[in-house]
């Protein structure tokens, strides 16, 4: 674990019943959550959002660039 520097998720499909579980169980370990959703209104609190949609390969590239998640 890196201590000096928060680490970073991208959970995929965050406005979903899975997705809103794992982000909040990162959130409470410490780690800065990232939220990819096609609506990101409904992301729970906390989570950075990812306006994509997975079906437009550009756009979510684009929604992507400089985020480096570790998980």
């Amino acid at each position: 674990m890196r201590s000096a520097q928060k680490r970073r998720a991208l959970v995929v499909g965050a406005t979903g019943i899975a997705g809103q579980t794992v982000s909040a169980e990162l959130m409470r370990d410490g780690w800065e959550v990232y939220g990819l959703a096609r609506r990101t209104d409904r992301l729970p609190e906390g989570v950075l959002p990812v306006p994509a949609d997975l079906l437009d390969a550009d756009a979510t590239r684009h929604a992507l660039a400089g985020i480096r998640p570790e998980i």
